[in-house]
C-alpha cells in the first residue's frame, strides 16, 4: 500500500478513498439509488476535505498571501500555523505548508483557486511535523521542494514525513540563495539546527517561520532542539542583513514588524537568565 500511494497523485488518492468509504458505507441488502447528476467522486471527497480543514488566505502584497491553518490537539486550542505564498511570473512559490497531509491539500486547493495557478515550488522551513507533515502531498503533485540539506534526515530520524531534495548550497550559516524571486537564507542555528528564513526585496517582506514568535508572545514555545545563544545570533545576523523590512511573518501568531525579532531576543535573554 506505502508503495501504491508513492505513486499515487493526490487526484488519484482522492478517488480511491472516497470510493472505499463509499463501498464501505453502502449497505449491500439495498440497491445504491443513482441520482439524476451526480457529482465526481473526487470533487465531493474535496469538497469534504476543504471544509474539514479550511484555510485562511490574508493578502499581504501584490501576489502575496499569508496563509493560516489550524491544528487541533485534543483538550487544547487551536494551533494557528502559518506560511506564505508567493507569485511569481508563472510559478507558484510555497513557503511551508499546513500541519498535515489533508490539510496540504486543502491549501494547495486553496491556493489554486485564487491564484488560478497550481504550486510548483515549496520552501520547507525546518523538519518539524508542522512544517514537514505536508511534504508527501506536495511531492505527489510534483512540487519541487527546497530544504535545508539536513532537514530530510532530521524529519525522518524525528519519524516525520521527509522531503525527497535539499540544497546543499544552504548547508554553512548566512548563506543565501534565491528561488525565483524569493531569497532563502540559513541564518544558523535557532529555533531548530536548520531553520530556514526567506525574504521579499520588492515587498520588504520577511517570512521568519518559527525563528521568530508571533507579536505577544510570552514564551519561547518549543525549544527541545532550539541551542538558545546561537538562535540570538542567528537573529541579530537577520535583522542586520535585512534592515529595511517593513512586515515580518512567524510561523504561528500574528506578524508585525523587526520588533519581532526584538521581542524573541529579549525572551531568549530571560530564558537564559533563568537557566543560570
Amino acid at each position: 500500500m506505502t508503495r501504491l500511494i508513492g505513486v499515487l497523485t493526490v487526484k488519484h488518492l482522492l478517488i480511491l478513498t472516497s470510493a472505499l468509504l463509499i463501498a464501505c458505507n453502502n449497505d449491500a441488502a439495498e440497491p445504491v439509488q443513482k441520482s439524476a447528476d451526480p457529482a465526481p467522486v473526487a470533487d465531493t471527497f474535496l469538497a469534504q476535505v476543504q471544509a474539514d480543514y479550511p484555510v485562511t488566505l490574508s493578502p499581504v502584497a501584490e501576489g502575496v498571501w499569508v496563509h493560516t491553518t489550524n491544528y487541533r490537539l485534543p483538550g487544547q486550542s487551536p494551533i494557528p500555523v502559518n506560511g506564505m505564498v508567493v507569485v511569481d511570473g508563472e510559478d507558484v512559490i510555497l513557503l511551508d505548508g499546513a500541519w498535515g497531509e489533508l490539510a496540504t491539500v486543502s491549501l494547495l486547493e486553496k491556493i489554486r483557486a485564487e491564484t488560478g495557478k497550481p504550486v510548483t515550488k515549496m520552501i520547507v522551513t525546518h523538519h518539524h511535523a508542522d512544517r514537514t507533515a505536508g511534504v508527501d502531498a506536495a511531492e505527489r503533485e510534483g512540487i519541487e521542494v527546497f530544504t535545508h540539506p539536513t532537514t530530510p534526515m532530521l524529519a525522518a530520524r524525528a519519524g516525520w514525513p521527509a522531503p525527497n531534495t535539499s540544497v546543499a548550497a544552504l548547508e554553512a550559516p548566512q548563506a543565501r540563495i534565491l528561488v525565483g524571486r524569493v531569497e532563502v537564507a540559513y541564518p544558523g542555528h535557532g529555533h531548530a539546527s536548520d531553520n530556514l528564513i526567506a525574504y521579499l526585496p520588492a515587498e520588504k517582506i520577511l517570512y521568519a517561520g518559527c525563528a521568530v514568535r508571533g507579536a505577544g508572545s510570552e514564551t519561547l514555545g518549543n525549544v527541545e532542539d532550539a541551542d538558545l545563544p546561537k538562535w540570538r545570533d542567528s537573529l541579530l545576523w537577520t535583522k542586520a542583513t535585512y534592515p529595511e523590512t517593513q512586515t515580518v511573518v512567524p510561523g504561528h501568531g500574528k506578524g508585525a514588524n523587526l520588533s519581532l525579532i526584538d521581542a524573541t531576543i529579549a525572551l531568549i535573554d530571560d530564558a537564559t537568565t533563568n537557566a543560570d
